[in-house]
């Protein structure tokens, strides 16, 4: 009886030898576009966290900034919060690369779990039978759709006006003497635009994440034939969003909503829009 039993684990092992040899097979055989949308998806993700961490990081340091320039008690560097605003561009950068790494580092963890040996050869054969590399890697894949779209989308529309804005001031202030004094006044703005809009950005992001929702919630042939409100929903909402308190303040802060928002929202949504698209006809091939 146990000489059948050891007989049963040694072809169980012979077995799990030649499983593993197939595995390998199919993780070599992995499709290039999915390895290469999934590094993507998940750097857009990673890039998205930090500009939206890069965005509150500078309206903290800007409100810290200019109470400490109130109060003249040298909390914290005068114009922190605009180096803390151009220092996010290059973090989000970084992010990107970095997150390019992670996805292979998880696609391949991912993979070598279905392989990983338990010590019950039978238990371990089973496993290994029904291990099908293509379908887990499709499934990181589709899971990362709703973050890589969301992310990105609230982070660049929080951070990218206030940006804008910044390109402006440089612009207007590049002719005075007191260039650099001018640029760290740039906090002072930061500050004023969270009073005034900083509701406006809030809800911004939401639609962002109410959008990644949508987008993934909809088959392939519902978003080419009736696609998402998308920009000029978010623009709309924003700009009405303004008009408290823009409303008592001549409607400046609707004007500078809307011709921003012009710049920021509509291509950003369209983009998200296009790239869904395009990668989902690109994971429909075969």
């Amino acid at each position: 009886m146990r000489a059948t039993y050891r007989d049963d684990e040694d072809v169980a092992r012979l077995h799990i030898e030649s499983l593993l040899e197939r595995h390998r097979a199919q993780v070599d055989a992995l499709p290039e576009h999915l390895r290469r949308i999934h590094g993507r998806r998940v750097a857009r993700s990673l890039a998205g966290a930090v500009a939206l961490g890069g965005a509150l990081t500078a309206a903290v340091l800007s409100a810290a900034s200019v109470i400490a320039d109130d109060v003249q008690v040298p909390i914290v560097a005068r114009g922190v919060g605009t180096v803390a605003l151009v220092g996010a561009w290059a973090a989000v950068a970084i992010a990107y690369a970095v997150g390019r790494l992670l996805a292979r580092a998880q696609l391949r963890d991912a993979l070598a779990r279905e392989v990983r040996r338990s010590g019950d050869v039978h238990s371990d054969r089973a496993r290994l039978e029904a291990a099908a590399p293509e379908a887990r890697a499709r499934a990181l894949v589709e899971e990362e759709e709703r973050r890589s779209v969301a992310l990105p989308l609230a982070g660049f529309a929080v951070l990218a006006p206030l940006s804008i804005h910044l390109a402006f001031h440089v612009l207007r202030c590049s002719a005075m003497p007191d260039l650099v004094h001018q640029l760290l006044d740039f906090d002072g703005w930061i500050v004023l635009s969270l009073i005034l809009v900083g509701h406006v950005h809030a809800i911004v992001a939401y639609l962002s994440f109410s959008y990644a929702r949508r987008l993934r919630e909809s088959s392939m042939d519902e978003l080419i034939a009736t696609p998402p409100p998308g920009g000029p929903r978010a623009l709309g909402i924003a700009i009405l969003a303004s008009l408290f308190p823009g409303a008592i303040l001549v409607l400046v802060p609707p004007i500078l909503v809307a011709l921003t928002g012009a710049l920021v929202l509509l291509p950003a949504f369209h983009a998200a829009y296009r790239r869904v698209l395009h990668e989902r006809r690109q994971l429909s091939a075969r």
